[in-house]
């Protein structure tokens, strides 16, 4: 018992043997063999233990743990903390307006075959609401070139976002050969008016073609966040199940939201069960969409898919507003754009030439009716940023504060040209005008 308590009273003390805390209790141990009646071997052991308690009192174990600071310990606590690799890993530009900012890429995910998703650190600033795109410009051969790509993240995570990239052209096959985790990529504000249907109560049904998934996982992955009680469908259909994105996630939120129901069919090959082969129809909408026309139908996919599926839903009742689309190309997107200047309105002549004021720079210019706006004020030496010069990036993004235009896009949103936002790479004066630029 004496051994025992002396070897705490040294763990205790957290010194050496001869220390005036701990060699006592080491001598206690020896008593026995000096004093070995009953009586004093009972009085050791009360002596052993009060000896214990004072040292408890005189030296607690806090004091002897906390050593005083040494000119060492003091230096190193006045010293800056290392940062953290967040604090030193590079960071997005903050999103001001509708240029473009370079952000860096956080990893590239393999999805498919030819698919693959880039996630990137999410500017300040970006918000955009699920189904909505971004276009990306990249230099190609010393040519810049801009695509638009449909965000597949769900808005809630705003930490970072994502686009998922099909291998088809110049620039997603350059995305797929050059983008790696640490690269830098240039985006241009969120856009689109294909967006999820907020503010409804009725069941929602995803119709995806190909790589169309992307806006429609976005809007899946926000619905089972924002959303947990609206049943919702999601019907996807690929070549073959190697064509085939998300599957492993798209079985675990059915899995895990009794609300959600997935159904994949593929048309080539044969499917592993318990998908399906052929194509997206009747029968397959019948089989999870119990009530059509009380259902709002988001489609994204290739055109000709599109056309199938508007006329098979009209046909099984759904009405016409409630049928929601987007086809996937960005061609598609920006063949809203007429390449020739808009004919004058019927019963009048058309004016020949127009003056321009540019109030930012306070230059004044006259343009032709077959120029843009962007014609003429590049034309005149006005700075105007521009990039794909089609109306889908947003880049040139302008006020028109006096006189009207026509302009021949449609990505511009409701709200901005209600403001009397344009774009003046698709857009034709209809008579003198004063532009914020």
């Amino acid at each position: 018992m004496h051994l025992a308590m002396a070897f705490v009273r040294r763990h205790r003390a957290g010194a050496r043997l001869s220390s005036p805390f701990v060699l006592p209790s080491f001598l206690f141990a020896a008593t026995p063999w000096v004093w070995t009646s009953p009586i004093a071997l009972f009085a050791s052991a009360i002596a052993h233990v009060v000896w214990f308690a004072v040292c408890e009192l005189l030296a607690p174990p806090a004091a002897r743990l906390s050593p005083a600071p040494s000119t060492r310990s003091a230096t190193a606590t006045a010293a800056p903390q290392r940062p953290r690799a967040n604090d030193t890993a590079p960071r997005p530009a903050v999103a001001s307006g509708p240029g473009f900012v370079s952000t860096p890429v956080l990893a590239v995910l393999e999805e498919a075959s030819e698919i693959k998703t880039f996630r990137m650190a999410r500017p300040d600033g970006f918000t955009f609401t699920a189904g909505q795109f971004l276009a990306v410009r990249v230099s190609v051969a010393g040519q810049p070139h801009v695509r638009c790509y449909s965000i597949s993240s769900p808005p809630e995570a705003l930490g970072y976002l994502e686009i998922s990239v099909r291998r088809q052209g110049l620039v997603s096959t350059t995305l797929h050969a050059t983008l790696r985790s640490g690269s830098t990529l240039a985006i241009g504000r969120p856009a689109g008016q294909f967006v999820y249907p907020h503010g409804d109560d009725r069941p929602l049904a995803l119709v995806a073609g190909g790589i169309g998934i992307t806006p429609l996982l976005s809007m899946l992955r926000h619905a089972v966040l924002a959303d947990a009680t609206r049943p919702i469908v999601l019907l996807y259909s690929t070549r073959s199940a190697e064509d085939a994105a998300f599957v492993r996630e798209l079985s675990l939120i059915a899995e895990r939201h009794p609300q959600v129901r997935i159904g994949l069919t593929f048309s080539g090959g044969t499917a592993p069960l318990p998908w399906r082969t052929g194509r997206i129809d009747a029968a397959l909408v019948r089989q999870y969409v119990p009530h059509p026309a009380h259902t709002i139908f988001c489609l994204c996919g290739p055109g000709a898919m599109m056309t199938a599926m508007d006329q098979l839903l009209r046909g099984e009742g759904v009405p016409p507003d409630q049928i929601r689309s987007e086809r996937f190309e960005t061609a598609i997107a920006a063949a809203h754009v007429s390449a020739s200047a808009p004919a004058a309105p019927e019963g009048t002549a058309p004016q020949r030439e127009y003056r321009v004021t540019f109030t930012s720079t306070g230059r004044v210019a006259c343009g032709a009716a077959s120029q843009t706006l962007l014609d003429v004020a590049e034309l005149e030496g006005v700075p105007i940023a521009s990039s794909c010069r089609s109306g889908v990036c947003l880049t040139c993004r302008t006020r028109l504060t006096e006189g009207d235009a026509d302009c021949r896009s449609a990505m511009l949103d409701p709200d901005d040209r209600a403001a009397g936002f344009i774009l003046p790479c698709v857009s034709w004066a209809m008579g003198d005008c004063v532009l914020e630029a």
